[in-house]
């Protein structure tokens, strides 16, 4: 049986400069989360540790790549009926969520591991929550896992916002305390947003941002003419104070740049 060294006490994130890609392989000094491959194919091993029978990780539908055998899994309506058919019909998640638990027939401090990936090419990050007021809110698609201490919600926009951000009008929200663990399609760049401070990202270019900041959407550019014929249509634009984390590709950019190679091939 693998030895796994025993977790710190909880660990709160130090604060990062704007601007900075994702983290290194070491991106959870707890020891619970590591970061196996970096880069466009991103794997993130998780431990699972016997906790009473009870689940210590829980992710998205079809994440896990490989686990010991000292673990299996359960699946559970996160946030009962309403919520999972929401989260599954208007928010592109799953209705359920994969738990994962030791054994409850091995004795008292045994350990395994299982190996998450993202579904698309990209980066993955560990976020840090830290209970009531510290909600993250999340593009279809982003969650990959997160400890049990996080629930994994359903938010909803404005009608306009959720019509013309391409996200619409129900995406997913993190909440409580513990870690949560988002992938991106590309690699994945962070802004710190002061008070007051506006940046207008894409919107097939969102991830993830803190819930509480102030977002709306709109053109691109004020002229109409530059906002239809420059491609960039629609944009969210958020004001700080806050933290956005954007993507550098999006899976509608890739859907159109191979659209009319697929027409070619059908039709010929």
């Amino acid at each position: 049986m693998a030895g796994y060294s025993v977790l710190p006490a909880y660990y709160h994130e130090e604060s990062v400069k704007a601007h900075l890609s994702s983290p290194a392989p070491t991106m959870d000094p707890m020891g619970k989360y590591s970061l196996k491959h970096q880069g466009a194919f991103s794997a993130v091993e998780a431990i699972v540790a016997q906790e009473d029978g009870q689940s210590s990780l829980k992710a998205a539908g079809g994440a896990m790549v490989s686990m010991h055998n000292n673990v299996d899994l359960r699946v559970e309506l996160e946030g009962g009926v309403g919520q999972a058919c929401c989260r599954c019909c208007c928010a592109g998640s799953s209705a359920f969520l994969t738990h994962f638990f030791i054994k409850p027939e091995l004795p008292q401090g045994t350990r395994g591991d299982v190996l998450l990936a993202p579904s698309v090419p990209g980066e993955t990050m560990l976020l840090h929550l830290h209970g009531a007021g510290d909600d993250w809110i999340m593009q279809k698609g982003a969650f990959l896992a997160c400890d049990p201490g996080v629930e994994i919600g359903v938010h909803t926009q404005g009608v306009i916002t959720g019509c013309f951000g391409g996200q619409g009008i129900f995406v997913l929200r993190a909440s409580g305390e513990g870690r949560l663990l988002v992938s991106s399609f590309g690699s994945i760049i962070r802004y710190d947003l002061g008070p007051g401070e506006v940046r207008k990202i894409d919107n097939g270019a969102l991830v993830a941002w803190q819930a509480h900041m102030d977002y709306t959407v709109g053109k691109a550019s004020r002229s109409l003419f530059a906002t239809i014929f420059s491609s960039e249509g629609f944009v969210t634009r958020f004001t700080g104070p806050g933290t956005v984390y954007a993507q550098t590709r999006s899976i509608e950019g890739l859907a159109d740049a191979v659209a009319p190679y697929v027409r070619a091939r059908t039709q010929g």
